[in-house]
C-alpha cells in the first residue's frame, strides 16, 4: 500500500508560499500519493451594531476573491511543477467558513499518513492545529532550503513516549534511509542510558547503520543544539516528538517543538 501524503495549502488570510510545492519531491522519492488541499474561504456576513465608514460587504468580497485567486495560483504552480515529471498530485478543493479553516485542515489530515507544512511564523497556527488535532505526524519544510533526498535521518531521543511515537511515525522514511543518527542531549534532562542503548541495538538489528550521538547543549537552546548536531552530520531529516499541553491554556508548547515550528533548518518530522 502506498503512503498517502497531505499538502494543506492556505489561501487566506495569507497564501502558502510557492516554495512548499517543493514537497512534491518528498512524495516522489517515497513513492507516495500526494493530495493538495486548497480551500475557498467564505467570510460570514457581518452586521455591525453601529454605523461605520467601513464598507463591510466590499471587504468581504475582496477577501473571498483573494482566497479564490490564491487557490488558482497555487493550482497553477503545482501543474507547472509536475508538468514534465509524470507525477500526479490530486487536488482536494473545498469550501470553508472563517474562522474554521485550520480546524477543517486538521479534519482532512486525519485521512492521510502525514501532512507537510512550511516552517514559518505565518504557518505556525496551522502547524500547531495539525500537530495536536489530527493525530497524524507533521513534516516541516524549512523555508530557505530546496528539497533533497532523505538518506540520513537524525532522531532526537530523550526516552519519552512522544519521541517513541515520532520514531514509529517516521517508518516510511527510515525504511528507505541509509543511516540513522540517535541524538541525545545529556545536559538538558536525565537520559535512561540503558534504554537508549537498547533502542540503538534494536535499530541496528533491523539492518540500519546507526550512529550514537551524545551531545551537550552548553549555551544553546535544545532545538539549536539538536539541529546543529544533525546538520553537522549531514542529516536530511530530523525526527522529534512534538510536546504540548491542552487547549485550555491555548498551546503551551515544549521549547523544542515551539522553536522547530518556525525555525526548522532541515526537514523535520514531528509527532504528538
Amino acid at each position: 500500500m502506498k503512503p498517502q501524503f497531505h499538502l494543506p495549502l492556505s489561501t487566506y488570510p495569507d497564501a502558502s508560499s510557492f516554495a512548499i510545492i517543493d514537497a512534491i519531491g518528498l512524495a516522489r522519492q517515497n513513492d507516495a500519493h500526494l493530495v493538495a488541499s486548497i480551500p475557498q474561504v467564505r467570510i460570514p456576513q457581518v452586521h455591525p451594531p453601529f454605523p461605520t465608514v467601513i464598507d463591510v460587504e466590499t471587504w468581504r468580497g475582496q477577501a473571498e476573491r483573494y482566497s479564490r485567486d490564491s487557490g488558482t495560483s497555487l493550482r497553477g504552480h503545482i501543474a507547472d511543477a509536475i508538468s514534465e515529471t509524470g507525477f500526479e498530485v490530486r487536488i482536494h478543493g473545498f469550501e470553508v467558513r472563517e474562522p474554521f479553516v485550520y480546524e477543517r485542515f486538521s479534519e482532512i489530515a486525519k485521512c492521510y499518513d502525514l501532512s507537510i507544512v512550511e516552517a514559518s511564523e505565518l504557518s505556525r497556527q496551522l502547524s500547531e492545529t495539525l500537530l495536536f488535532g489530527s493525530g497524524r505526524p507533521l513534516v516541516l519544510f524549512p523555508a530557505t532550503s530546496v528539497y533533497s533526498r532523505v538518506d540520513t535521518i537524525a532522531v532526537a531521543w530523550d526516552g519519552s513516549a512522544t519521541a517513541a511515537r515520532a520514531l514509529s511515525s517516521a517508518r516510511v522514511f527510515i525504511e528507505r534511509a541509509i543511516k540513522v543518527q540517535v541524538i541525545s542531549i545529556t545536559d538538558d534532562k536525565e537520559i535512561d542510558e540503558a534504554n537508549r542503548a537498547l533502542l540503538i541495538s534494536s535499530l541496528k538489528h533491523s539492518g540500519l547503520d546507526v550512529d550514537d550521538v551524545s551531545i551537550q547543549a552548553g549555551g544553546e537552546t535544545a532545538t539549536g543544539a539538536i539541529q546543529s548536531a544533525a546538520l553537522e552530520r549531514k542529516a536530511d531529516l530530523l525526527v522529534a516528538g512534538g510536546f504540548g499541553h491542552s487547549r485550555l491554556r491555548e498551546f503551551i508548547l515544549g521549547g523544542v517543538t515551539r522553536e522547530l515550528l518556525v525555525k526548522a533548518e532541515l526537514l523535520v518530522l514531528l509527532a504528538h
